[in-house]
């Protein structure tokens, strides 16, 4: 191969990287405040297994769940007592079938290791915020 031929494969590879860096967004994949991005089932039962916790099943392509991050963010900060833990449903399908999650998100609401039947789906933030209260009074 030529030299020329070379550089312009590389120039073409360094544009698409730098393409791709700016068009995926972080924030669908990092948690926002005191939000706890789990992956091991094991660590899940352990999170949830006493006190409040709720659960935020998203996935990277989900437009809302983008949408909602920043504000689950904001109630972990408001409400320090109760556990904010995010479960990506690509990469855990086995936590998110156990507790029958069908759309994201979905927001599990557990109680001493115990789900609640109550829970959010989509993104009515509000009614997240009354049953984070609930799972408090």
């Amino acid at each position: 191969m030529e030299l020329k031929t070379i550089l312009i494969c590389l120039a073409i590879y360094i544009f698409f990287n730098i393409l791709k860096r700016r068009l995926s967004d972080p924030a669908a994949t990092m948690p926002h405040g005191k939000v706890v991005q789990v992956d091991n089932p094991v660590i899940f039962k352990a999170l949830t297994s006493s006190g409040p916790a709720v659960v935020d099943f998203f996935a990277t392509w989900c437009g809302p769940c983008k949408a909602v991050a920043p504000v689950v963010g904001k109630l972990s900060e408001t409400y320090p007592d109760v556990r904010f833990i995010q479960i990506d449903v690509d990469k855990n399908p086995q936590i998110s079938q156990e507790l029958g999650v069908r759309a994201m998100p979905t927001f599990v609401l557990f109680k001493d290791g115990k789900p609640l039947e109550q829970r959010v789906v989509g993104g009515n933030m509000k009614a997240l915020e009354e049953g984070v209260k609930g799972l408090l009074g």
